[in-house]
């Protein structure tokens, strides 16, 4: 199990948020969004009770619970959360998090392997919804990623806005100025597994 500080202030803060949301059972989630990326971050969110999960990790506090899911505990472990004061003298909530860069790939992985490993933990789950995948065919010497879909996104017309809004706005989001674009390299034909 993670350890996880939040100091007194910082607990009562929380408290006191809470209240003003008048939601009974709710909690405070850590998230983590592109794990084991250069573009790792962390943050902090309200989590109503039916959207806590069997997977989630609990963390019982005076008056409320932190929750975090466990597949990206170990990139909280050891998180500090305490009140500080930004430039203007005003409290803030800071969020402190030593593990969150902390690599799934080896050091030396290669960009086609990072990026690889992001489209099968992060990508193809929300794709699977609908039936569909992206597999990664090629990183090009000057970054462009190549990708071809399959399943319910073969033939899918909604497969450029999948590409471009969905999986380049993440990927530029994962690997900052390490990407210059994203093919579509698929061979579409309507199927009965297209989606939509």
């Amino acid at each position: 199990m993670s350890k996880i500080t939040v100091t007194p202030p910082a607990q009562a803060y929380f408290r006191k948020i809470i209240e003003k949301q008048k939601m009974d059972g709710l909690a405070i989630r850590l998230t983590v969004t592109n794990p084991g990326t250069p573009g790792v971050e962390c943050g902090i969110l309200f989590c109503p009770k039916d959207y806590i999960t069997p997977n989630d990790e609990h963390f019982k506090l005076d008056g409320f619970e932190v929750v975090i899911d466990a597949g990206v505990t170990q990139f909280l472990d050891e998180s500090y959360i305490d009140m500080g004061k930004d430039d203007k003298g005003e409290d803030i909530l800071t969020f402190h998090a030593p593990n969150l860069k902390k690599k799934v790939l080896p050091e030396d992985a290669s960009l086609f392997d990072q990026v690889a490993h992001f489209l099968n933990s992060v990508v193809n789950p929300s794709l699977a919804g609908h039936g569909g995948a992206v597999e990664l065919v090629e990183v090009s010497a000057d970054n462009i990623v190549k990708v071809r879909f399959s399943g319910g996104c073969m033939g899918c017309s909604m497969v450029g806005a999948t590409l471009h809004d969905g999986i380049e706005a993440q990927l530029n989001q994962a690997f900052p100025g390490m990407i210059k674009g994203v093919e579509d390299v698929t061979a579409h034909a309507v199927t009965d597994a297209t989606y939509g």
